[in-house]
This record gives structure tokens, C-alpha cells and sequence, in this order.
């Protein structure tokens, strides 16, 4: 995982498909309210680890289901259509089995 994922907490999920974050105080927005910014970063990273490839986004849609609390929270990625260029992907973030966020991203494939 790169050194950015990896400085903001991100790790790999024991099942080997899901991406977990234990969050920390730094990552709240306000008391017991986690930072979209964080939100959305795990679901990228969820959706780019779906993809398979070495990626960057080129477009991003996050729609936030429900606030998300200090605690653990869980990514899980799936494509939606990979071309030669080109990928969509979808990344959930779930917390305690609920859906906190969703988001569609456009995927440069790189090399």
C-alpha cells in the first residue's frame, strides 16, 4: 500500500479483498464524526484494489450514506467495466455492517 494509505492507517483486511481503518482523533471533522475526505479515501483505495492494476482517478462521485464514528471502518471494492484504459469501479465503506459511504470512480489505468 503506498506511503500515503499507509500514513493515513489503511491496511489490508484479513479476508485479502476488503481494506479496514481504525480510526484516529486526527480523523474526525467534529466530536464523533469522521472527515468525508477519509471516507473517500477508503473507498478509492477499496475500488482501485478491486481494479487490479496500477491506477489513478480521473473522475470520483461520493455520495455519504451516514456519519461515520471513531471506530473501525471497512472497504470493499468492486469494477463495474475495465477497458484498456480505462476502468469504473465502486468502493463502499461500511461501519458496525452500515453503509457510511459510496462512490463511483473513473480509473486512468496506468502503463
Amino acid at each position: 500500500m503506498p506511503f500515503f494509505n499507509q500514513s493515513l492507517g489503511l491496511a489490508p483486511g484479513s479476508d485479502g479483498e476488503s481494506v479496514v481503518l481504525d480510526t484516529l482523533p486526527e480523523h474526525q471533522v467534529a466530536p464523533e464524526t469522521i472527515h468525508f475526505a477519509v471516507l473517500t479515501t477508503l473507498a478509492e483505495v477499496s475500488a482501485a484494489q478491486a481494479v487490479g492494476a496500477s491506477v489513478v482517478p480521473a473522475a470520483i462521485t461520493v455520495n455519504l450514506m451516514s456519519r461515520a464514528r471513531p471506530g473501525r471502518l471497512v472497504g470493499r471494492g468492486r469494477v463495474l467495466k475495465r477497458g484498456r484504459t480505462l476502468a469504473v469501479a465502486e468502493g463502499e465503506v461500511r461501519q458496525d455492517d452500515k453503509l457510511v459511504a459510496k462512490a463511483t470512480i473513473t480509473f486512468a489505468i496506468l502503463g
